[in-house]
């Protein structure tokens, strides 16, 4: 009787712990942007500034294991979204000039959260970038924060996760470029 109460609980607590993830970045740019570019070049830099590079936990018993991570260069998966995005508006983002505007984007923070509930689950996912411009002497800031939460009856697949994550990427960036700010910087350089 005591083995099979121990295998059982066993049983329970290993029922409540969740496998680590690594997801895949790759954000969608909005392709019925403005045509403004006008050919003009621009370089673009990304930077992950993140205190902490995994973007949280699944939850569960063992919060420390269920780790997700990213799998590929998020640096590069952004950039790769913002060449697209400016070459869309009319951009040369190809250039070999050393006197061009850059668009640097600093990724600030990306997080998941899966806040204790009683009944369903919680997924709480935050961005922030932040967008530093130059072109000669002139220079523009901006910000850019998104959340979401999403309610799920069972703990997120890899996939579910992954398109969560890329949703809330590709939002934000489809925000920044969309700022009547940024088209005004890059339509005077």
């Amino acid at each position: 009787m005591k083995k099979t109460l121990l295998l059982i609980t066993l049983s329970l607590l290993v029922a409540c712990a969740y496998s680590p993830q690594q997801i895949t970045i790759n954000p969608s740019v909005d392709t019925s942007a403005e045509d403004y570019g006008l050919g003009r070049s621009v370089q673009i830099v990304v930077e992950d500034h993140r205190a902490v590079k995994e973007l949280g936990s699944r939850g569960g018993v063992y919060k420390d294991t269920s780790l997700i991570t990213i799998g590929n260069s998020i640096t590069e998966a952004i950039a790769g979204a913002a060449e697209a995005r400016l070459a869309i508006q009319g951009f040369n983002t190809n250039s070999i000039d050393s006197d061009v505007a850059t668009v640097k984007i600093i990724i600030d923070s990306l997080s998941y959260d899966t806040p204790v509930q009683s009944v369903g689950k919680k997924v709480k996912l935050d961005a922030i970038l932040k967008l530093e411009m130059s072109a000669g002497n002139e220079r523009y800031t901006g910000q850019y924060k998104s959340s979401t939460e999403r309610k799920t009856v069972v703990t997120p697949s890899m996939e579910s996760n992954e398109k969560m994550v890329n949703a809330i990427i590709s939002s934000t960036l489809n925000r920044l470029f969309s700022d009547p700010k940024l088209k005004a910087f890059l339509s005077n350089i």
